[in-house]
């Protein structure tokens, strides 16, 4: 970092408080001495007409040299107090500069460099690698869940057990490696490789990294536990400068916590296409909302007994100009990361609204729709109003909406999904868990919670001729779901031989491309399953 102020400083100001002073002593002079030539002429007339004579000093007594030499003694004494002043100004500066270089350099919560003084330094090494043809490491270290920390103790508990991480990290990693604190929950750490060491070696230390960050620790007479998921990215095959490495390992340690956390991701060059792909998705998405690109389709779901369609589930298709067709298996995860999940949702349900009035006008019987909800829609205060709201808008029965959700939400906020779930549940709404088998399964929200019906995932009956244990455990949820008074709802039915043993089960409703795919809104009055129904209706 370069000094603001000089150590010279104050000798300049002195010398040029004194400059100013022999200048305007030198202005003063030569005004005073500026008519001196006539008033000599002068003098030498006065002189010779009357012969007296007058001393030589004399000659020069229109010149006032107090005047003439104040000023500079003034400006000289000015510029020493000045130069003082300045010196001490200065050395404050520089204690204060050389205070702050050491707060830039170093963070003072962890003892360990700045992000600054770390990304300096991998710079350096970079160069020293490329010379030398060495590989080099950048980790990026992110703990996991440590926001529930500083809520649950406070941030000063939280900076302690910074504090303490740090000195873990330090203690485990060999003495040549670079540590930083990245900021947050996140440390950054820059390792150059040993003679003849292979980069299997990192996959070693990660492991040992975690091993020893998630020990205990003992904080103000508490006992936390805490772990940490691990991002690498290594010079030069992932990043040639100091950004793309850091930002690659980022990308990296996210995958490790999507993984599941406590675990460590090596950064590949697909992982850096994916991002790009998802950045793109999310970006198109917002303005698929925007300019209502996006398209409802309905699948219907049929009674395994009469054959007959007794409801239909709403679904998302997107055909984008870009990306082209894009699976709701890809971009619902990203709006449910990025947040367009809300308005995403909102349109959805005003949408399928919208349908089932054009449906009625036409004087279609439309079966109960079943509609997905995310947890971050029914984490909303006002998600229940604003559902209530659209329903007296287009004058749509909750009776003709089911709503879905997933096992996830119970797990999440189990005492707020619960009441939430009984006031719908008491409004008339079906309520049905979706993709049930595959999350938290827990039998007690099968018995405590207003449940209506459960969706087998399709992961079960893709298999269950093939795969014994898939059969039997579709089978001890149809048995058990049956015993707790709930319909059994089995997904993703491909073939007949699927459908007879899922009959053989007792299972209620089914839904796949045997009995239909899903259909837009506008085929709705020609679909055959509803066109049967309707038919059945008018006998």
């Amino acid at each position: 970092m370069n000094k603001v102020v000089s150590n010279k400083s104050p000798f300049f100001v002195f010398g040029l408080v004194c400059l100013f002073g022999l200048l305007t002593s030198l202005i003063i002079y030569l005004a005073e001495t500026r008519h001196i030539d006539q008033d000599m002429e002068l003098l030498d007339y006065v002189l010779s007409t009357t012969a007296h004579a007058l001393p030589l000093e004399n000659q020069l007594a229109g010149v006032n040299w107090l005047f003439v030499i104040t000023p500079s003694l003034i400006f000289t004494l000015l510029g020493i107090l000045l130069g003082v002043f300045v010196h001490r100004l200065n050395r404050n500066h520089r204690q204060a500069l050389a205070l702050a270089n050491k707060d830039f350099e170093i963070d003072p919560m962890t003892g360990l460099l700045s992000r600054y003084k770390v990304q300096q330094l991998l710079t350096e090494r970079l160069v020293v690698c490329q010379q030398e043809s060495k590989w080099l490491a950048t980790f990026v270290l992110d703990l996991d869940h440590f926001k529930t920390i500083n809520e649950a103790f406070g941030h000063e508990v939280g900076d302690k057990l910074l504090a303490k991480v740090a000195q873990r990290l330090t203690s485990v990693f060999p003495d040549q490696a670079v540590l930083g604190y990245f900021g947050g929950d996140a440390f950054l750490v820059v390792l150059e490789a040993q003679p003849d060491q292979p980069i299997s070696h990192l996959e070693s230390l990660s492991q040992e990294v975690i091993q020893q960050v998630s020990q205990t620790y003992f904080i103000d007479g508490l006992t936390l536990n805490i772990g940490c998921s691990i991002g690498v990215a290594w010079y030069p095959e992932f990043g040639t400068d100091a950004m793309t490495l850091i930002k690659n390992a980022d990308l990296a340690v996210y995958e490790a916590k999507r993984s599941g956390r406590a675990t460590y991701h090596f950064y590949d060059g697909e992982m850096g296409r994916r991002f790009a792909r998802n950045v793109r998705i999310e970006t198109r998405l917002r303005r698929a909302i925007e300019n209502e690109q996006l398209e409802m389709h309905f699948q219907p779901k049929v009674d395994l007994v009469t054959q007959q369609c007794v409801g239909l589930e709403a679904l998302l298709r997107w055909e984008d100009e870009e990306l082209g067709s894009v699976s709701p298996a890809e971009f619902v995860p990203i709006a449910e990361q990025s947040g367009i999940i809300l308005p995403l949702g909102e349109w959805v349900f005003e949408q399928t609204f919208r349908h089932i009035l054009e449906w009625q006008k036409q004087g279609l019987k439309v079966p109960p729709i079943a509609v997905n909800c995310s947890a971050a829609q029914l984490k909303r205060a006002d998600f229940l109003p604003n559902l209530l709201t659209l329903l007296e808008r287009y004058q749509v029965n909750p009776k003709s909406l089911e709503i879905e959700v997933t096992e996830s939400i119970l797990i999440e906020d189990a005492v707020g999904c619960a009441e939430l779930l009984r006031k719908m549940s008491q409004l008339g709404f079906s309520l049905a868990i979706d993709d049930f088998g595959t999350g938290y399964s827990s039998l007690s929200y099968l018995k405590d919670l207003p449940f209506h019906s459960i969706k087998i995932d399709q992961v079960f009956i893709r298999d269950i001729i093939e795969d014994q244990s898939h059969a039997a455990l579709t089978n001890a949820i149809i048995s058990l779901s049956h015993k707790l008074g709930l319909k059994v709802i089995a997904e993703g039915i491909a073939n007949e031989d699927q459908l007879n043993l899922l009959c053989q089960f007792g299972c209620d409703v089914g839904q796949g491309y045997f009995f239909s795919k899903a259909f837009g809104a506008s085929s709705m009055s020609s679909d055959p399953m509803i066109l049967a129904l309707n038919e059945s209706n008018e006998a």
